[in-house]
This record gives structure tokens, sequence and C-alpha cells, in this order.
């Protein structure tokens, strides 16, 4: 809640008025005779000059800054005092916030997090260097110790924010188009009902993924976290002008777990690898975790990939996890294989999916480059196979007998069929498909 005080009018009120930017109200003159001035608190500043937003930055009793007027950064906003601070870009009034090559940095904080709130903004940055906020090292001050919310916020340039040891949270509905990654991130929340639409590596050849998890170790294990909440929907591509761009996924580094929720659908579009875990020991639960929650959708896929996979399991077991009703869609176009699993042990668990399916749009190429993975299903009701023509496939598919199932392959770095138990019709070879879809529910 706003406070209201009431002043007598001297020449340091008013100069305190005129560097908060505070609303100055009128009133009535008391019996005294004494002319007042009454100002919000110097809980919420109102600002309208990129000085008046640097000097309510730094001011440590200012807990909510509301822009007025559209601002342009002459230069770094350093050492903004630990508190949590919401930032108002009224952006649905026009406003727009220019960070041009600069970036407000937040004061080291080693003892606990102080969140930053940006909300309704329209925030324009450098594509060659700019950032909003910076929360950790890189290309500057280091200034540990804070995460930050983004909500209804649109954004293009460089990176929205360098937050490799905070926390990264949209909410409402967020826009983020950036030359580089959209972020760099410790950890990363998308709340649910909240939709996301990102576009990462836009110029060039870039090589970048939308969000680097590239903070420390926490006791030497790498923590990170994708979170997406129930209902939420989240877009991402990943340099959409380029086809070369093959490399770098939608998360990338040290994220451990990537959790979509309830109803909610991640779909990712990339020029080569749009899902990856890569290859490191120091996974905090041992093995990395892609888990699908009931009733979601997945929809990854690698536009042109050379001999990048569309999806990369490249830890020993690591784990997709597909609940009852979640689709998990897998597409890419590629020689080597849609999903590369060579790191022996890497395990796809199918609970009844609405739909598991991969597609292989290169000619005469396999789906799978794996070593000793398992696909583990139940209550698939219909297996579809088709040939490796490569394509659309648009033609009539073999249908295979499902039920619940095992399936292991890839002897080394192949997608030949070790075996298979349970209900599955023996006919089933891996190996000579460009296509499958398993359908769950109905046995």
């Amino acid at each position: 809640m706003k406070k209201t005080q009431v002043l007598k009018r001297s020449l340091f009120a008013l100069a305190a008025t005129a560097t908060l930017g505070a609303v100055v109200l009128t009133v009535p003159t008391p019996i005294s005779g004494s002319p007042v001035v009454a100002y919000a608190a110097e809980e919420t500043a109102e600002v309208s000059t990129i000085e008046q937003f640097e000097a309510a930055l730094k001011n440590p009793s200012i807990t909510v800054i509301n822009v007025n007027a559209s601002i342009q950064f002459k230069k770094n906003i350093t050492d903004i005092p630990n508190r949590d601070l919401t930032i108002n870009g009224n952006a649905d009034k026009g406003v727009v916030i220019n960070s041009a090559h600069n970036s407000i940095y937040g004061k080291q904080n080693t003892k606990g997090k102080n969140l930053v709130t940006i909300t309704n903004s329209n925030i324009v940055g450098a594509d060659s260097d700019g950032r909003f906020f910076t929360g950790g090292s890189g290309n500057g001050p280091s200034s540990y110790g804070w995460d930050v919310l983004a909500k209804d916020v649109t954004y293009t340039g460089a990176r929205f924010v360098h937050l490799s040891e905070g926390k990264l949270t949209f909410d409402g509905t967020n826009n983020i188009t950036t030359r580089a990654e959209n972020a760099w991130v410790h950890d990363l929340e998308f709340k649910a009902g909240s939709t996301y639409n990102g576009i990462a590596a836009n110029k060039d050849h870039g090589q970048f993924s939308a969000f680097y998890f590239n903070g420390a170790l926490i006791k030497g294990k790498a923590t990170g976290e994708a979170i997406i909440g129930d209902n939420a929907k989240i877009n991402v591509k990943i340099g959409p002008q380029s086809d070369v761009n093959y490399y770098y996924p939608v998360f990338y580094d040290k994220v451990q777990k990537v959790d979509v929720g309830t109803n909610a659908s991640l779909d990712v579009d990339a020029a080569g690898v749009a899902f990856q875990f890569i290859p490191r020991a120091d996974y905090v639960n041992k093995v990395p975790t892609f888990n699908l929650a009931e009733g979601s959708s997945v929809h990854l896929n690698g536009r042109g990939g050379g001999n990048y996979a569309t999806m990369k399991l490249q830890y020993y077991g690591s784990e997709v996890n597909v609940s009852e009703g979640a689709e998990l869609v897998v597409t890419g176009k590629s020689k080597k294989a849609v999903v590369e699993s060579e790191y022996k042990g890497a395990v796809i668990n199918l609970n009844a999916p609405a739909n598991f399916e991969v597609t292989n749009k290169q000619p005469n190429s396999k789906l799978f480059y794996s070593t000793n993975t398992t696909i583990n299903a139940t209550d698939v009701s219909e297996i579809a196979t088709w040939a490796q023509t490569g394509g659309e496939y648009e033609y009539t598919p073999v249908y295979l007998d499902g039920g619940s199932f095992s399936v292991n392959f890839g002897k080394i770095c192949n997608s030949n069929t070790l075996s298979t138990t349970g209900d599955i019709s023996p006919n089933f070879r891996l190996e000579n498909y460009g296509k499958i879809s398993l359908v769950g529910g109905g046995i």
C-alpha cells in the first residue's frame, strides 16, 4: 500500500520530489497559512527520465518504480542496493525502455536472495551486447544473490538477463527475441498458465542455445532445473533464419531436470539439436530426467540437422518419462539419427502415452543412434511403422500389436533391436524404420 506524507514546502522537499519523480499533489493551505505538498512516499517512485530511473534504482527505500515515459540508458547502472524491487514499464501506455549496450547490476549479496520483478515492459537492447539485468558474473561486475521474475515483458536485444547464479521466472505472456541466448540462468521456471514465445540466435548463423545454464556447481553438483507449470504454453525457436545452427538446444549445460506440467506444452523448433542432456558426471541426482506430466505435449523439431540429432541423451541412464495421455513428438532430418543415446542405459518410459512419435525426414536414415537403450511401454494400443523413405511419410503405415512391453536396442551406437519382451509383435525391428508412432490407451 502506498503511503502519503504531507510536508511543509521547502527547497529540500521540492528537490527530493524532483529527484524521485514522485507525483506532486495539490492540497489545501492549512489554517496556519503554511503551504504544504503531498507526495507518494519513498516506497514508490514515478520516473520519466533516465536520471530519475537511476536515482530510484540506487535508493534502497524504493521498492516500486513506475516508468512513465520512454527512457534510454547512457551507461551501466551498477551496485543496486539489495532489496526486492518491482519495475513497472507501462508498456500498455506506449513506454519503451532502451537499455542500449548497458545493463543494471545488482550489488553483491552473498547471504541471501533478492527478487527483481519486471512487469508490463517493452525493453530494447543492442543486439551485439545489450541486456537488461545482470545477476551474476559476466561482461561486467559480479552481482550474485538476485532472482528475476518477468511478467508480460517484450524484449529484443542480445540477451534478456545474465542470471547465472539466480532463478529466472516467467509469468503472464512474455515475448523474448535475442541474437544470443534468451538468458543465462541457474534455474528456470515458467509459471502455471503462462505463455512464452522465445526466439534465440536470431541473426546470421550464430551458435546459441535458448537458455544457458552456466552457473556454479552447488557442492560440486549440477543442480539446474527447468520447470514448466501446469497449462503453460512454451514456444521456442532457435536460429529460425539458419539451417546450419546445429549445435545448441533449448536448455544447455548444467540442467539436470526438465519437468513439463499437467496439460502444459513445450514446442521447440531448431536447426539441429532441440533438446539435450550433455555428458557430465556431476548431475546431482546421478541421472538427468525429462518428465512429461499427464496430458502434456512436447514437440521437438530439428529442421536440418546434418549429422546432429534432434534429441541428445548424452549421459548414462538418462531418463525420459511420458505420463498417461502425454505426447512426445520428435522430428528431425539427420543422416545420423533423430534421437542420440550413445551412452548406455538411457531409458524411455511410456505410460499409456497419447502419442510417442519419432520421425526422420532424411531418406535411408535411422531413428536412433544408441547403445543399450530401452523403451518401456504400458497400455500401448497401436504401433505404426514406416520404412526409411524420408519426407513427410504421407502413406499408410504398417501396424503392429502393442500392449505392455520393453524393447532394448543399440548394440554400439546404432538402432539394432537387441531384445523384446511382453506383448509387442516379434516382427518389431527398430532399425528398419524411418518413423514410428506408439499410441496408448484402449487396451
